[in-house]
């Protein structure tokens, strides 16, 4: 398996700017990842959530479990095809399953991000996800994402 660790979460994942939810991988396994997001102190979403109490919304929380998600995915499948380059697949994310918002996530916190493939149902990918902050969970839950096909999800 390629080194992870050592590349450009551009080189990746699909995302672009402003929509890029995780900074660099930590750690990787096929079917397994470990990656980390610093929270900005001046993201633009803190001006309207909430003004006066910044607090990072839910929805970018598992946003940013789904990106990590994604590369998990890529490396499952490229352990089982016997390839080390980056899958070119894109992963949808399909569905939210139990999420629990556990902790706040707040302005100049660094989330550590963990999602692990449960199983693989082509062409699906049910994974365990989690953040953590200081290690103390933020979120965890499970989350279906989906290979794209003919356009589709």
């Amino acid at each position: 398996m390629e080194n992870l660790l050592s590349k450009n979460i551009k080189d990746l994942i699909p995302h672009r700017e402003p929509f890029i939810f995780i900074d660099k991988v930590l750690s990787a396994e096929p079917g397994s990842i470990i990656a980390s997001r610093h929270i900005k102190e001046d993201a633009e979403y803190f001006k309207g959530h909430f003004p006066g109490q910044p607090l990072v919304p839910g929805v970018l929380l598992i946003e940013s479990m789904a990106q990590a998600s994604g590369i998990a995915c890529a490396s499952y499948l490229n352990k089982q095809n016997g390839t080390s380059s980056k899958n070119s697949e894109l992963y949808f994310l399909s569905r939210v399953s139990d999420v629990k918002f556990k902790h706040a996530v707040l302005p100049g916190d660094t989330l550590v991000i963990k999602s692990d493939v449960v199983q693989y149902f082509d062409p699906s990918f049910k994974v365990r996800v989690s953040c953590e902050v200081n290690g103390i969970v933020a979120a965890e839950g499970e989350l279906v994402l989906t290979k794209q096909r003919g356009g589709a999800v």
